[in-house]
């Protein structure tokens, strides 16, 4: 149709108000539920106005976007209140409609209030695929926005032209992460880092963070261990006249892989790769390798999928024999390259890596491995780029490491409890302390006092595992943070092990009498009991989406509840999760 033909149709739409609106649902993927609708129009059926992109391309060359965004607003309102939809109602306007000054003022308010509807159930969706000119004047409209009620949305955050600084500016409360971030997140470690930063920053700035375009219950899966809550895509339903209102239980599974960040990944260590032909002739290759001095190995490829590899220093080696070029260099590469050569998924952490360079059955530590994404090629990577990174890691950790027990300190710690936080996981906090410790220190020494402490180091250690983190905050102090449902067994036999091994702390007199005479901390003699390992436990109830001071508070609490108990052994009470919750707040 000419230009002419659908600017006539798009009058007839407009003046007939024939859209239709679907609305596509919105989950609260922890809870099961849905949090909200948003709408989206369509034209008539058969009409070539029918597709949103034609349809709003051409209101905005006639110069009708606003007039047109006004009709789909209302008609989308009144629906959603015809069909009594729950939750929130997330409705598009593009900037340039907010910004033209034909655009009515308080219109939507006064829809509303006719139907019913309070202004905090509409949130006002900006799509960011828009420029927006005049960012002072965008942020005063939605402002007048706010002060009526309503809530407020950046839509296909990372798609478009201002991006950060248009978030910044605006402080919405809900952002919408473009789909490109979303498909294949599950098997692309740079997006999850993506994602992870959005999410942190979102839950600083208390904003809402929505990802959209989902469809697969792996991307799902992964978005969840990222700490995502919301959700939106065709997994959970499509945009329809009667969208479905309840989310399957069975779509995002309670137990899942947790990926590793893009800097422990093997992706993170890739770089791109020269491919050849399994009947490539080696004096090819030779010339391959001689126009590009810093090229080390090449990866043979036979219809994308990698046969082995080849380095520099093996063909160096073949040719250098006494007539070596002149009895090899008409072979194939696929004579002579490495089939053996590990090959290994770019989502797979480097401790994998590691161990695959390492493991007994490698007779010497390859200099290269294939890097692969679901099978296919994705690049090579070199064991000493790995080396460099798991120095620099080590590195990291022992600057952050107890110089007495070499556990990590108190950021480690804090990082696990954000990464748990972070991921919405379940988790037990123990805290150990010793009673009666200074006493010892006071009479022993502090050389037999550091021995103490990592005894007790060494008995936490025997826990530690991918599930179950070990931490030494100072001094006499401990945390095990862990995901494991054994851990309050673990605590107690961890109490009993110390048990049986402190009286080689002790001198023949002081064990048998039970008791040191000692000073105490106002400067008087008196008997000290000896000294025993206690722990306060914070179950999953209390930690559970706890922000930093709740959880100092409560582990404190516990802590001074299990040096009085008898057993040295205290596990707070679930009573206390409403503290907790007004301790997050």
């Amino acid at each position: 149709m000419t230009s002419l033909d659908l600017a006539k149709e798009l009058d007839k739409i407009i003046s007939k108000a024939a859209i239709s609106p679907l609305f596509q649902p919105i989950f609260n993927i922890l809870e099961h539920k849905i949090h909200g609708f948003e709408a989206l129009s369509r034209g008539p059926e058969h009409s070539p106005l029918y597709s949103p992109v034609p349809l709003f391309q051409t209101a905005e060359h006639e110069g009708k976007l606003s007039e047109l965004e006004t009709l789909c607003r209302r008609i989308s309102l009144e629906q959603f209140k015809l069909r009594q939809f729950q939750g929130k109602l997330f409705i598009n306007i593009s900037p340039k409609a907010l910004l033209d000054p034909a655009h009515p003022k308080g219109m939507t308010l006064q829809l509303l209030q006719q139907l019913g509807i309070a202004p905090s159930q509409v949130v006002i969706e900006l799509s960011e695929q828009y420029p927006a000119d005049d960012i002072d004047l965008l942020k005063s409209c939605l402002n007048h926005y706010r002060s009526q009620g309503f809530l407020t949305a950046i839509d296909d955050l990372g798609a478009g032209y201002s991006g950060l600084r248009l978030w910044s500016e605006l402080s919405p409360d809900y952002v919408k992460i473009d789909r490109h971030f979303i498909h294949e997140i599950d098997s692309t470690p740079v997006k999850q880092e993506f994602v992870r930063s959005i999410v942190e920053l979102c839950q600083s700035l208390t904003c809402k963070v929505i990802a959209e375009g989902i469809e697969t219950q792996e991307e799902l899966a992964v978005l969840k261990q990222l700490g995502i809550v919301y959700c939106q895509g065709y997994l959970l339903g499509r945009p329809e006249v009667l969208p479905c209102r309840a989310m399957k239980a069975t779509l995002v599974p309670n137990n899942t892989q947790i990926q590793p960040r893009y800097s422990e990944s093997a992706e993170s260590l890739c770089t791109n790769a020269i491919t050849v032909a399994p009947t490539l002739k080696l004096k090819f290759l030779s010339d391959t390798f001689s126009s590009q001095p810093a090229l080390q190995a090449v990866v043979v490829v036979d219809n994308q999928l990698p046969l082995g590899i080849i380095s520099r220093a093996t063909l160096l080696e073949l040719f250098s024999t006494p007539y070596g070029r002149a009895l090899h260099e008409n072979h194939a590469v696929s004579e002579v390259m490495d089939p053996q050569v590990i090959q290994i998924e770019a989502n797979e952490p480097l401790s994998t890596v590691s161990q695959l360079l390492t493991s007994e059955t490698a007779n010497t530590v390859a200099q290269q491995f294939i890097i692969l994404r679901r099978g296919k090629l994705l690049g090579i990577g070199h064991t000493k780029d790995l080396l460099q990174r798991i120095t620099e890691h080590r590195i990291k950790m022992a600057r952050h490491a107890n110089p007495l027990t070499d556990l990590p300190g108190n950021v480690p710690i804090q990082e696990e409890l954000k990464r748990l936080k972070i991921q919405k996981k379940h988790f037990y906090l123990a805290y150990f302390d010793l009673c009666n410790f200074k006493p010892y220190n006071d009479i022993y020494g502090f050389c037999r006092g550091d021995e103490v402490i990592c005894e007790v180091a060494n008995l936490l250690l025997k826990y530690k595992s991918d599930n179950c983190f070990v931490g030494h905050v100072g001094g006499d102090d401990f945390v095990i943070i862990s995901t494991c449902e054994h851990m309050i067994s673990r605590c107690q036999r961890i109490l009993a092990d110390f048990e049986t091994h402190k009286h080689l702390f002790y001198s023949a007199e002081h064990w048998q009498a039970q008791e040191m005479l000692a000073d105490d901390r106002q400067g008087e003699a008196c008997y000290h009991q000896l000294i025993s390992l206690c722990v306060g436990i914070l179950p999953p109830a209390l930690t559970f989406n706890a922000n930093e001071h709740s959880l100092s508070t409560l582990s404190a609490k516990a802590k001074k509840q299990a040096k009085s108990a008898n057993n040295g052994f205290y596990l707070l009470e679930n009573h206390l999760a409403i503290e907790t919750q007004a301790l997050s707040a």
